[in-house]
């Protein structure tokens, strides 16, 4: 692989979800959202624009079932990391005894790309490589050894790769989907695997730190927010949430970094910047009011050293840098300035309580 960006650094990524509350803070802001799904569709169909770990994908599932135990459930993940498509699906298992009639599909291609994958057989010259995965037994036990067994790892292994271009960019070696679904439920479900199924009507799409922190308000509405945009249904909601730091977050990050901009824009600059494109005009969508809500640091027992990062400021400083996304010649830079290196540390020593910051808002479809 070529340069690594810091913020791809699984072990980076691993301490931050561990360290903090952030997937709980933001599965607590979708529930509400799922309570006010149709109850009067036979299925619903909601896309997770970034599975990560799978946590947050488990959380949306479980919802539903309390809310909607009756419908079916079609939901999509997007996830390139071979190691996040492996976390999230070993987590299905419950969910399929739980919630019988439900297709869980991954795939890994761009936010441009997803309204095309189900129904294309090549993107971009690409062949799309397929596996459905019908699940044959009744128990939770059964289905995680079908799930984690070679059929489907080593479809894969084989596929699920990943590609760095000239400019640094990651992007997938193979255009793919994978499709798990009950075979006592295959009846319910059939009308949904030809190809004259349209794929632009889901009724929720979750993006949640779909994008970088860093980049202009254009770039993530025309990359990210615009092709989700058009995956709604003419009454779907598109739930956004991102990282915008915290006070205590942007006084160590400054402090450090003073050159650098981690939060440039907020969900008002992209709110505003879609009101003034395309997508904006005509009064096809409506934009909610951007609210805030925050998750704080875990604290490790005294005494305790944590697993990735030794002592709790190594680890508060870790994840304060996963955040920002520093880049790693920034951090070395840092690091080989002892005196600036040492203020930092004190800073967050002083800190009692290391608070993240994140906002969401909604964009619904209304005709």
């Amino acid at each position: 692989m070529s340069k690594k960006r810091f913020f791809d650094d699984r072990l980076k990524y691993l301490s931050f979800i561990q360290n903090t509350g952030e997937k709980k803070a933001i599965s607590e802001k979708i529930y509400s959202y799922i309570t006010t799904l149709s109850e009067n569709k036979s299925y619903l169909r909601i896309l997770d624009a970034g599975t990560g770990d799978g946590t947050i994908f488990s959380n949306i599932i479980k919802s539903f079932h309390k809310y909607h135990p009756y419908t079916s459930l079609l939901i999509t993940g997007k996830e390139i990391s071979y190691e996040d498509l492996k976390n999230t699906l070993e987590k299905m298992p419950d969910r399929f005894v739980e919630h019988p009639n439900l297709l869980i599909t991954m795939t890994n291609v761009k936010f441009s790309e997803l309204g095309l994958v189900e129904n294309s057989k090549k993107i971009k010259d690409k062949k799309v490589k397929e596996f459905n995965l019908v699940l044959k037994s009744n128990n939770s036990f059964d289905f995680n050894s079908e799930i984690t067994g070679d059929l489907l790892g080593d479809f894969i292994k084989k596929n699920w790769g990943i590609a760095i271009d000239k400019k640094g960019r990651t992007s997938y070696s193979s255009p793919c989907v994978i499709k798990v679904y009950r075979e006592d439920n295959a009846k319910h479900l059939e009308k949904f695997f030809k190809n004259d199924y349209k794929n632009n009507n889901y009724d929720l799409i979750i993006a949640s730190q779909a994008y970088r922190a860093a980049a202009p308000a254009k770039v993530k509405v025309d990359n990210v927010i615009g092709p989700l945009m058009r995956l709604l249904n003419k009454s779907g909601q598109l739930l956004v949430t991102h990282t915008i730091g915290g006070e205590s977050i942007q006084k160590v990050l400054k402090l450090a970094f003073k050159d650098k901009e981690a939060f440039p824009n907020t969900a008002k600059d992209i709110i505003d910047h879609l009101k003034n494109s395309p997508l904006g005009e005509n009064n096809i969508y409506n934009f909610s009011k951007p609210t805030n809500y925050y998750f704080k640091f875990k604290k490790a027992p005294d005494q305790t050293v944590t697993e990735l990062f030794g002592h709790n400021t190594d680890a508060k400083w870790a994840n304060i840098l996963y955040v920002g996304q520093i880049a790693e010649k920034d951090i070395q830079e840092l690091e080989n300035n002892s005196r600036l290196r040492n203020k930092v540390r004190k800073t967050i020593d002083a800190s009692n309580q290391i608070q993240f910051k994140n906002e969401i808002f909604s964009i619904a479809k209304v005709r």
